[in-house]
């Protein structure tokens, strides 16, 4: 095979619901577990694959935890179920945070590819063993992932977002001041970062709203919240909405590809300030993740920076996801993989 791949692919997907590793359950919505950017992750991609014509089978191990089961079965040829039967024909296997025991029902000559949310997280032994492949959705991941799996087993495959689920929107809102989003989960460092960026946006010139949960999120309501639209979570398939009503945004990781992706200017923070998403800066930001990881630029400079992006043109900020940030470029990267271990 040349890994060019014609047809319909049967893939199972994998998810925990519950014991997720990455979230450690922290993130509970009553009674149904959330995990933002994985779980956004997990919609697009399926979004896409849907769309694409392959037939997918999404193995949970708790339906009524996951947030998204009815969501997914409105998509053609999905199906979601907490039941995996390994006797039904599967083509390949993707491996999200999800137990060994979960993969361990099915045939061990169905390929399994594993994908990498945390970049520097080891798998298990088990795991190691049986997936073909380690998708890397950075380069930062890539070269951690490599330093203890099989060589070859690691590959760069960027992640992105459903250009369809998020749909430029060209105009700008028309009230009186801009409305600018700063969406980022109030956890881990994090809500210290964005302390400073509320603190330095003026919030009488502007409208400014703050989307995001965890430790953080009273100390920015006692802080703030006489002076923003301050909310505490919005669903994943609710977020193009409120991105088509703003002019700019402040984010990072998959709040900033949704951003742009609505054509929205984007200025990345999170574990830094690294300011404007440009397609000069783009490269070098998506090695952490658009996360902001290791940027040092001073964040009083992000009023300024607001200033500036709201002169942006909002089709190159889209065309600039068509071009780094699709979920497609994605399945077409897994199906390329997947024809080649195949062969």
């Amino acid at each position: 095979m040349t890994g060019t791949l014609e047809g319909s692919v049967r893939i199972t997907y994998l998810l925990a619901t519950g014991g997720n590793a990455i979230y450690d359950g922290k993130h509970g919505q009553g009674g149904r577990y959330h995990t933002y950017g994985q779980h956004s992750f997990v919609l697009d991609l399926i979004r896409v694959m849907s769309k694409a014509g392959h037939e997918v089978r999404l193995v949970v191990d708790d339906l009524q935890r996951f947030a998204f089961t009815s969501t997914f079965r409105e998509l053609p040829a999905v199906r979601v179920t907490d039941e995996a039967d390994p006797a039904e024909k599967t083509d390949l296997l993707l491996v999200d945070e999800a137990s060994d025991a979960m993969l361990q029902v099915f045939p061990e000559d169905v390929p399994a590819f594993r994908i990498v949310h945390h970049a520097g997280r080891r798998s298990s032994a088990y795991l190691v063993e049986r997936c073909a492949r380690f998708l890397c959705m950075t380069r930062n991941a890539l070269e951690l992932q490599r330093k203890y799996l099989p060589a070859g087993r690691a590959v760069l495959v960027h992640q992105g977002v459903d250009l369809e689920r998020f749909p430029a929107i060209p105009f700008k809102s028309r009230g009186e001041r801009p409305k600018v989003l700063v969406y980022c989960r109030m956890d881990s460092g994090r809500e210290a970062l964005l302390t400073r960026v509320l603190e330095n946006l003026d919030r009488r010139e502007l409208l400014v709203y703050a989307a995001g949960d965890g430790p953080g999120f009273w100390d920015v309501s006692d802080r703030f919240g006489s002076e923003i639209i301050l909310i505490n979570h919005v669903p994943c398939h609710s977020i193009p909405n409120l991105l088509g009503e703003m002019d700019a945004a402040v984010s990072l990781g998959r709040g900033a590809m949704e951003a742009m992706a609505t054509g929205v200017p984007t200025l990345c923070a999170g574990y830094g300030y690294a300011g404007p998403i440009t397609e000069e800066t783009i490269g070098p930001l998506m090695r952490y993740n658009l996360t902001g990881a290791y940027s040092d630029r001073d964040p009083g400079l992000v009023m300024a920076d607001v200033r500036d992006a709201l002169q942006s043109d909002r089709r190159s900020v889209r065309a600039l996801a068509e071009a780094h940030l699709s979920a497609d470029t994605f399945l077409d990267r897994v199906c390329d993989l997947y024809a080649r271990t195949a062969d």
